[in-house]
Formats: structure tokens, C-alpha cells, sequence
């Protein structure tokens, strides 16, 4: 992905109103989960100067959001809103408020459009008056939100790499496995035999098994404490990814040969922590949405494997779906799951 840099436009439509127009070169559903998620915002969110130190958001209509940057002088700013409506990966509309200036409450609308891969961002801040209107306009605003947006674009432009994929599905299951309520844990998951815990055992088993014959040093998991224990494994995957020289190391993977460490990482963990967080969240009865643009890139690549695949005993028998069903759902009965059971 290439990034655009400096090209988000602010008009004023009316004597009330800001649009904010930017242009991004990724799908909508990446740039809607990085701009919804908290552990995303807090890495692009706010100027370099004034970076974002907590977020917290209950993404539903009637649901809050706070965030909270600190600036260089160490001083901390605030905003919050409630949102009103919610479409995912198109619609978003909610109240904003600037704790600095309480009274000056204004409705955002924001809205996504993607064509050919480009997806086009829309933000309509309505304020209640003109005197509101130019205040926001005046407070620094266009500059603040330029950097935000060009860290946006960085963040999309590496969102290929493996580091980034495993970053964003680890992410993924690491909110599902903290969801869990305690007396979830002995359901029985959607793999024959297992419950939900035994979908995360089995990640704190294999991985480090085969990934830890790179040389990679695995803490010890605590397997009584499902939680904690994928915790640490997904930081030490992470860490080794975000250190080039361990990233490019390379070792016997066992049957798929040798390879580097972000390849295998990137071939052999994130496709089952993608399957997995469904079989989790259908077991504790969390949401079963997968990473859309991943689970699609997966799906293009196993099909043409499908007799290897299926020959692996990793799989079992495909499960027939309509041929207009969703990418993740195909994904799924692929992999000999039902999504309707």
C-alpha cells in the first residue's frame, strides 16, 4: 500500500458544520477495525506530540467512548462521546465532546466508501453554533488531525507484513480468551472432544513446540490461568517479529522445512489463531466476527491445497454452503467446520 500524506481536506459546508475528507489505499473493513479498536487507536491516534494514553470504547449505539492524550509538556486532554448509530464497517455517528470546553457538545458523523480499493473517510462535525464551529476550527485542529491521519496511513501501509497480520489476529483472540466469562471455560467448542479451554491449550502446546525450534526462548505458561498464559505467548510471537534479526532467522520447521521465523509465524500460527478465535467465541457465545480481509487472503491460499490439506487430518470434511455465503463463513466449512450449528 502506498500512503497519501498530507492530502486530508477540511471544508466548512455550512455555518455549523466541518467535513473532513481523506483517501486511504486499503479496504474499509481494515481501516473501520483501526480506527474502532482500541489497540489500534493507540498506536495512530493524535498527533506524534500529543499521542493517545488510554482509550476506552463500548462500540454499540448507547455506548460510550473516552480518549485521553497526553501532550510534550506531560499535560493530559480529554474527549468523550456516546454513540447513536453503528454500522459496521460503513456508519458511525456519536456526540463529542471537548472535556477543555464541556458546553461546546457537537454530533460527528463519520462514513466510509471504498471503490476499487481505495476507501474514501467522511467526517461531518455538526456544532450547535457558528461561535463552536470556529472555535474547533481555530484550535489547531487541521494540523493535529493531518499527523493523526498520516500515522493512519503508515499504520495501513506495513498492515501486509507478518508482524502486522499477527499483530492484528493475536489481538483478536487475545479480547475473545479475556471475555471469557470463568464458568465458559468447560463448554464444549466446536472441535470434537474440546471445550473453550482446551482450544487455548492447544495453542500454548503446539507453538511453542515448533516455533521455539528457532532458537526463540518461551516463558513458562500457566496453563491453569488460560488467560495469562496466551498473554505471554503471544507478546514473546510478537516480540520475536518486531526484532528484524529474529524475524530472519532461520530454522528446521519440521515438515514444512526450513524457513524463517516471521514465515513460519506467519504461515503456520496465524491461520490457526484466526480459526480458533471462532471455535472460541462459538464455544463462550462471544462475537464469531474474523478478521474479514485475512480470513479472505487464507481462504485464497488453501483452496488450491485442498487435497493436501484435507490428507493432513487437520481438517475435516468440507461443509457445503450457498456460493453466495460471506468469506468467512466459505473459510469455515472449508476447514470442516458448520457456522450455522
Amino acid at each position: 500500500m502506498s500512503t497519501r500524506h498530507g492530502s486530508a481536506t477540511v471544508t466548512l459546508p455550512s455555518d455549523t458544520e466541518i467535513l473532513i475528507t481523506r483517501t486511504f489505499e486499503a479496504p474499509r473493513s481494515l481501516i473501520w477495525d483501526v480506527m474502532t479498536t482500541p489497540r489500534h487507536l493507540l498506536r495512530w491516534w493524535g498527533p506524534d506530540y500529543c499521542p493517545l494514553v488510554s482509550c476506552d470504547i463500548d462500540l454499540r449505539p448507547g455506548g460510550g467512548w473516552r480518549y485521553v492524550a497526553r501532550d510534550v509538556d506531560g499535560d493530559e486532554l480529554a474527549w468523550h462521546g456516546t454513540y447513536r448509530e453503528v454500522v459496521r464497517a460503513e456508519r458511525m455517528v456519536s456526540t463529542e465532546v471537548f472535556e477543555g470546553n464541556p458546553e461546546a457538545e457537537a454530533l460527528s458523523t463519520t462514513t466510509l466508501t471504498e471503490r476499487d480499493g481505495v476507501t474514501t473517510l467522511e467526517v461531518r462535525v455538526q456544532h450547535a453554533s457558528m461561535k463552536n464551529r470556529d472555535g474547533h476550527v481555530h484550535s489547531g485542529m487541521e494540523r493535529g488531525m493531518q499527523r493523526s491521519y498520516d500515522r493512519l496511513d503508515d499504520l495501513l501501509a506495513v498492515a501486509g507484513t507478518p508482524a502486522e497480520r499477527f499483530r492484528r489476529v493475536a489481538g483478536r483472540f487475545t479480547d475473545r480468551v479475556e471475555q471469557v466469562p470463568p464458568h465458559a471455560w468447560p463448554n464444549p467448542a466446536p472441535c470434537a472432544g474440546w471445550t473453550a479451554r482446551d482450544v487455548v491449550i492447544h495453542l500454548l502446546e503446539w507453538v511453542p513446540k515448533v516455533i521455539g525450534r528457532s532458537g526463540i526462548e518461551f516463558p513458562d505458561l500457566p496453563y491453569d490461568d488460560p488467560a495469562r498464559a496466551w498473554t505471554a505467548l503471544a507478546t514473546t510471537l510478537q516480540a520475536a517479529l518486531d526484532d528484524p534479526d529474529t524475524a530472519r532467522r532461520t530454522f528446521d520447521a519440521g515438515p514444512p522445512g526450513e524457513m524463517t521465523v516471521e514465515a513460519a509465524i506467519d504461515m503456520l500460527v496465524v491461520g490457526d489463531v484466526l480459526v480458533h478465535t471462532w471455535d472460541l467465541a462459538k464455544a463462550t457465545g462471544l462475537d464469531e466476527r474474523l478478521d474479514e480481509d485475512i480470513a479472505a487472503a487464507m481462504l485464497d491460499g488453501m483452496l488450491p491445497m485442498d487435497e493436501v490439506l484435507r490428507a493432513s487430518g487437520h481438517y475435516g470434511p468440507k461443509v457445503a454452503v450457498a456460493d453466495d455465503a460471506d468469506v468467512q463463513t466459505k473459510l469455515l466449512a472449508f476447514t470442516g467446520r458448520d457456522p450455522n450449528r
